[in-house]
């Protein structure tokens, strides 16, 4: 740049280390002492006045001109105040502010389209290289509340940790969130959500299936929930991940219609522990046995309390709080075992591979229990809609927005056919 502007006006130039400020309303350039010889000349119709260390031209800019320059202490030092004040830019968001009295280090950054500007210390109390040090600091703090990471970790603390969600309630396991959440991050940093394209969302979407189907729909669900969020907040004007359906994870989600049959309910009950063995078999066998017996999920049954001749959840699926009937074989059952789903559902499978179900449409599942607990009623004449609150299943249509009942005494009715249609099979 020093070489171009020196050759509009007629002056040899050969280094490009040029000193870019707005002092008193005019635009200045400095170069150091031994280039220039002073000499006046005009371009076309500024006039510019050169003197050994500044080239000064009459015309008066509008504003003040932040520029990026790269500067040594001893030319700070000769940096004076002109009548009005002045910014020098370092780079990185880091400026020099001249004033009548003090040089002050401040910082400038953009968050959510507005400027903010935080001081850093005055000049030479901080030096050049620790206002840079500082700058660089301020730097990696900032996150921009519309930028992809900002917009993250809102999402995070709102309705991962919070309770701005579907279900009005904290995840259940926001540590499981947190790592797919993570690697959004990773994946689209600090970039603005506005700049986020529908086809780079599918083609990351449809990358990540290649980890399998269901974790690359998990993967689409925060996505779409990220993006639902910031369209609702403003944030954006058109949903990209609106349209990008479980096709692009490749997930299909499979009905399954698989219930015990009598001789796996009678062989549930046979299991105990083995004396070599160091598996805890009878104990979790008895987890199987009481999600059968109330229809129950595994989460619920970990979760709920007994009652007196009740055993109650209030932190189920739907949101709502649930209660089962405790025959006397469900509470033979407890205490319940302490081990997470996950861990119970890896038992079972290798429980029943050991007994010979190594494909897995030979294998049932512990949900499996519950759906086997609805067909077993059903077929005992236990009317649908009891049924479905034994399995605290939200009903449907005219029952949903007029029904208001807890068939009590029909749930507790449904309990004890269920043990008795287990008991008539173990007998």
């Amino acid at each position: 740049m020093g070489e171009t502007f020196a050759s509009c006006i007629g002056i040899y130039c050969p280094f490009r280390r040029i000193v870019l400020l707005s002092v008193s309303g005019c635009l200045s350039l400095f170069f150091p002492f031994s280039y220039l010889v002073g000499t006046k000349c005009s371009v076309a119709s500024g006039r510019f006045s050169v003197f050994p260390a500044i080239v000064t031209p009459i015309v008066t800019p509008n504003r003040s001109q932040l520029m990026e320059i790269d500067m040594d202490t001893r030319e700070l030092e000769r940096l004076k105040y002109s009548g009005r004040d002045a910014e020098v830019g370092f780079g990185n968001g880091l400026y020099i502010r001249l004033r009548a009295s003090s040089k002050t280090w401040v910082f400038r950054t953009k968050v959510s389209g507005k400027m903010r500007v935080k001081t850093l210390g005055k000049f030479p109390a901080v030096s050049i290289l620790a206002a840079q040090k500082l700058a660089l600091e301020q730097k990696s703090h900032v996150v921009d509340a519309t930028g992809m990471d900002g917009i993250i970790d809102g999402y995070y603390q709102d309705s991962v940790l919070g309770s701005h969600n579907r279900k009005k309630k904290p995840h259940k396991r926001p540590e499981q969130a947190l790592r797919y959440l993570n690697q959004l991050k990773d994946e689209f940093g600090s970039r603005p959500i506005d700049n986020v394209t529908k086809a780079k969302l599918n083609d990351y979407v449809k990358l990540y299936s290649r980890r399998g189907a269901r974790t690359a729909e998990v993967m689409r669900v925060h996505l779409a929930s990220i993006f639902a969020d910031a369209f609702e907040a403003g944030k954006i004007a058109i949903n990209p991940m609106a349209g990008i359906s479980s096709k692009a994870s490749g997930y299909k989600q499979v009905d399954r219609e698989r219930v015990l049959s009598d001789e796996e309910i009678r062989s549930l009950w046979s299991w105990k522990n083995n004396d070599k063995g160091w598996q805890k078999t009878t104990e979790n066998a008895k987890l199987i046995k009481f999600l059968l017996l109330t229809g129950l999920r595994i989460s619920e049954a970990q979760g709920g309390y007994v009652d007196g001749n009740k055993f109650r959840v209030d932190d189920s699926k739907n949101g709502k709080s649930h209660w089962v009937y405790l025959t006397k074989l469900a509470l033979e059952q407890l205490p319940l075992p302490n081990c997470t789903p996950t861990n119970i559902q890896a038992w079972l499978r290798r429980k029943l591979e050991s007994e010979g179900c190594k494909e897995k449409s030979d294998r049932y599942t512990a949900h499996d229990c519950r759906r086997t607990f609805a067909t077993r009623l059903n077929d005992a004449g236990i009317a649908m809609h009891v049924v479905e609150k034994c399995l605290n299943h939200t009903l449907e249509g005219v029952l949903k927005t007029y029904n208001r009942a807890e068939y009590e005494q029909e749930r507790i009715e449904s309990a004890q056919k269920m043990e008795e249609i287990t008991l008539k099979l173990l007998s």
